[in-house]
């Protein structure tokens, strides 16, 4: 029963989206209308997901979200979940993504309209200065950044190192920084149909400042957030 009901929510949830996508095709005329996909989609998702997979959202530390816009989110990894219900949660958010999702059909039309920024995680230093600037001109225009500093999804109890890009960009963009700890491969595990019935928790941490030396700030991040994960995971041997 757990696997057929996991398999009806896997083909609804890309139906849906699918579905959404087209029907909100016409809002590609403006930037700003186009927001107006994940701000459904991330609204709706979880009543999906809840009544299909008996999955509940449970968000913490709200208080922890900058009031100004400007600043950068920086999430452990887990499942797609914490993609989606990001939205609900950080205004005007803006994912940093591997430039193959470029090649997903028609949900890449709104990633392109609404200025997603895409890497060549193979691209070396001429990559890094292109995200830099048009991470600078997305937050000059009120924008939020989302980032995963793993580069990948990762399972429950795993650790990886983060990325020294997102210390260099933290560096070069002199802005806050709010890390995210998930638990949300518990319940939505990495390519997997299976959905497990339970709690999916997000934990939006303390600011990390701008200012610190990128090392400092890198060793916080990592120690701060893989320590929240402590509290959900068993790490893998």
């Amino acid at each position: 029963m757990l696997w057929l009901k996991s398999f009806i929510f896997t083909i609804i949830f890309y139906l849906y989206t699918l579905f959404l996508c087209i029907l909100l095709l016409p809002t590609l005329v403006s930037r700003r209308a186009s927001y107006l996909l994940p701000t459904v989609w991330a609204w709706s998702v979880p009543y999906l997901i809840r009544f299909f997979c008996g999955i509940r959202i449970k968000v913490e530390g709200l208080e922890n979200i900058p009031k100004e816009r400007g600043y950068i989110v920086a999430s452990k990894h887990q499942s797609a979940l914490e993609t989606i219900i990001l939205f609900n949660y950080v205004p005007k958010l803006l994912y940093i993504l591997k430039r193959e999702l470029l090649l997903v059909p028609i949900a890449s039309w709104y990633f392109i309209r609404m200025k997603y920024i895409f890497i060549d995680r193979k691209g070396g230093a001429k990559t890094m200065r292109s995200m830099t600037k048009a991470a600078k001109d997305r937050l000059n225009e009120g924008m939020n950044l989302g980032i995963f500093p793993e580069g990948t999804r990762t399972a429950p109890g795993t650790k990886k190192p983060y990325s020294p890009g997102v210390a260099f960009l933290y560096d070069q963009l002199k802005v806050p920084v709010v890390p995210v700890a998930v638990n949300t491969g518990h319940v939505w595990p990495k390519n997997k149909i299976i959905k497990h019935a339970g709690v999916a928790t997000i934990k939006f941490l303390p600011v990390i400042p701008s200012g610190l030396d990128k090392r400092v700030f890198l060793d916080r991040l990592y120690n701060e957030i893989e320590a929240a994960q402590d509290t959900w995971d068993k790490p893998c041997n």
